[in-house]
């Protein structure tokens, strides 16, 4: 029972440093399916964030840090921002290799 603890209070900790970074680099070249999976990061940082608000280990705050992350992904696929660097990847990896 300790062993189960122990590795699920691992796996959320890992989860919860790892949060922030994750909505900037989900579905990098699908403009749709990287504004919803935004919003999903900042439902999930903003519900944990509160959750965890008085752990030992202070997750909250890297749980924060994925809504402010996620915010900013949202507003840039919701402008279009992305579209202008998505084109030029698109036709770098399409153009032939000499």
């Amino acid at each position: 029972m300790e062993f189960l603890v122990l590795t699920l209070s691992v796996a959320f900790l890992c989860t919860a440093y790892a949060w922030p970074v994750i909505p900037l680099i989900v579905y990098p070249m699908n403009r749709r399916r990287g504004f919803w999976a935004a919003l999903y990061c900042c439902a999930v940082g903003a519900f944990f964030g509160i959750g965890s608000m008085y752990s030992h280990f202070y997750v909250g705050a890297f749980f924060e840090a994925a809504v402010f992350t996620s915010a900013v992904r949202a507003a840039a696929e919701a402008a279009g921002i992305l579209e202008k660097p998505r084109g030029a990847w698109r036709k770098r990896r399409a153009a032939p290799v000499q």
